[in-house]
């Protein structure tokens, strides 16, 4: 004997593969069972399904047209709703916009003023490197005039030690000419 669920899915299968769902095609679908136990569990799923399945009639034209006035409306106020927040998106962008030329502005101008102060800073180090070769090429002089004057007083040093040596060299055969003539004056008549 087939069981009232096993009826009922005998039905639904027969309802899915698009079929009737007779009280013979349920039978043989279930390998048979009494006409009357089919007939009464079919009575059951066909009031379930008359529950699981409304009735759907057409909406009234008067209901119809009140709801396309009512989506009319609904679209309006999206579409206000829309319009409303891509303005202020909008607004917000163009103030993005004007910060963004505002900064950029901005740090041109610091660009500008680094680069001049940078080919100031440029300037004066090659003034001073300017200088600082001027001051060189100046010491290297006096190194220069320092070192002729060191070498022309070592140079007189010798000449004096020379001359020193000839005027000892003098003095001493003054001396002796001296030492000679003393005697030769005494013996001439005083």
């Amino acid at each position: 004997m087939a069981s009232q669920e096993a009826i009922w899915a005998a039905a639904d299968a027969l309802v899915k593969a698009g079929e009737r769902p007779t009280l013979a095609a349920v039978r043989k679908a279930v390998g048979g069972g009494s006409f009357t136990t089919i007939s009464e569990a079919m009575g059951a799923w066909r009031g379930r399904q008359a529950i699981a399945e409304p009735v759907r009639e057409p909406a009234p034209v008067a209901v119809s047209q009140q709801a396309a006035v009512l989506a009319a409306e609904l679209w309006a106020q999206a579409l206000a709703i829309a319009h409303e927040r891509l303005q202020t998106d909008r607004e917000a962008l163009e103030a993005a916009r004007v910060e963004m030329a505002r900064e950029r502005a901005e740090a041109v101008e610091l660009a500008d003023l680094l680069a001049a102060e940078l080919d100031q800073v440029r300037a004066e180090l090659e003034a001073g490197q300017m200088l600082l070769t001027e001051k060189d090429e100046a010491l290297l002089e006096q190194t220069q005039e320092s070192n002729r004057w060191r070498e022309e007083a070592a140079l007189m040093r010798e000449k004096a030690a020379l001359l020193e040596g000839k005027v000892a060299g003098l003095e001493q055969a003054l001396g002796q000419i001296n030492v000679r003539m003393i005697p030769v004056m005494g013996t001439t008549g005083d």
